[in-house]
């Protein structure tokens, strides 16, 4: 008898549950589709079909929602939980200032620094980058470099070091790694092996990983969503779609490699091994973050780790090669 209880009361505790999970669902569609109609009566001065609105994905910074209006259908794109602690939103709507001319992002109809919102045409027959198939990544890393080779100036930069501190910041000290200190003093070491001069800088996407390249029937590649976008080494954009990717050691000297269209040197190797370290310990702090505010990445964020742990090695073996064969080639964009 004592057990059917317990089974009964597990069973109530776990309707209750899900009842509750269920109110807090209905009370999160509430509030978007509350912020939706805000955005469409702020740009378009109308009404919101809801009928039309439909969740495109929850991303890891944003959430993104389909939506027509007089016909026409674009995509509006919301804060997530914690984003305005961690984007420069003014920073953003200048980054697509700065790549109108080129056709290189989508096509913006409104963008808000002050309430964090984005509406941009919607894009049809578009699919994302696969990050396993060498044909797309091709494609996408000489977009890439097409880009950087615009070498367009831009007022923000990115030290990746200091946002790696930033965001231990914003988790007040509190990481979920007991070899934490150890991880980052590697990788911290390697700071110097990223000396770029300044005038070398040229904007940067800061998070080109695959699922932002967006590939067309007709050829073209859309890279888009620029809010980490800032002044930078170009390499840091490869490094960053290396780990997203989780390749291996052997798949991101290929992608380097592609990048640059002809077989990278040492002295590459080296500063690209380096932003895969920092860029994995980066990642790893800002799901650190996300997940005291109750939001969990489970593998993603591990993975990140583990470049943070793995790639300081790389970058060692990169510098002895450099120094045995003296080669310090600088990436060109001529």
């Amino acid at each position: 008898m004592g057990g059917k209880n317990k089974i009964v009361q597990a069973s109530k505790q776990a309707s209750k549950q899900a009842s509750k999970q269920a109110s807090k669902q209905a009370s999160k569609q509430a509030r978007e589709l509350q912020l939706i109609s805000a955005v469409v009566q702020d740009v378009f001065h109308q009404n919101v079909d809801v009928s039309s609105v439909f969740a495109l994905k929850q991303g890891m910074t944003n959430d993104s929602f389909r939506c027509e209006v007089d016909g026409k259908t674009y995509v509006i794109r919301l804060n997530g939980i914690g984003t305005e602690q961690l984007l420069d939103r003014a920073g953003e709507a200048e980054a697509y200032r700065c790549i109108a001319p080129f056709g290189m992002g989508e096509h913006v109809v409104a963008i808000s620094p002050e309430k964090g919102y984005k509406v941009t045409e919607f894009l049809p027959d578009v699919r994302p980058c696969r990050p396993q198939v060498e044909a797309d990544v091709r494609i996408c890393m000489k977009a890439l470099h097409r880009l950087h080779a615009l070498r367009l100036p831009f007022t923000k930069t990115f030290d990746i070091m200091e946002q790696i501190v930033f965001y231990e910041r914003l988790c007040h000290g509190v990481m979920r790694h007991a070899d934490y200190e150890d991880v980052k003093r590697n990788v911290f070491r390697l700071a110097p092996l990223q000396a770029l001069r300044q005038d070398s800088f040229c904007l940067c996407h800061i998070d080109a990983v695959a699922d932002n390249f967006l590939l067309a029937e007709d050829g073209r590649v859309h890279l888009i969503d620029w809010e980490y976008a800032a002044g930078c080494d170009p390499l840091m954009d490869p490094a960053m779609f290396a780990i997203y990717a989780g390749y291996s050691r052997a798949q991101s000297e290929k992608l380097l490699d592609l990048y640059l269209s002809r077989r990278a040197q040492p002295g590459e190797r080296l500063r690209f091994f380096s932003f895969m370290a920092a860029g994995g310990l980066l990642w790893s702090n800002w799901c650190d973050y996300k997940e005291q505010l109750g939001e969990t990445f489970g593998s993603y964020a591990e993975s990140q780790y583990r470049f943070a742990i793995a790639c300081p090695q790389w970058a060692m073996d990169a510098s002895l090669e450099q120094a045995a064969t003296g080669l310090c080639d600088e990436v060109s964009y001529d």
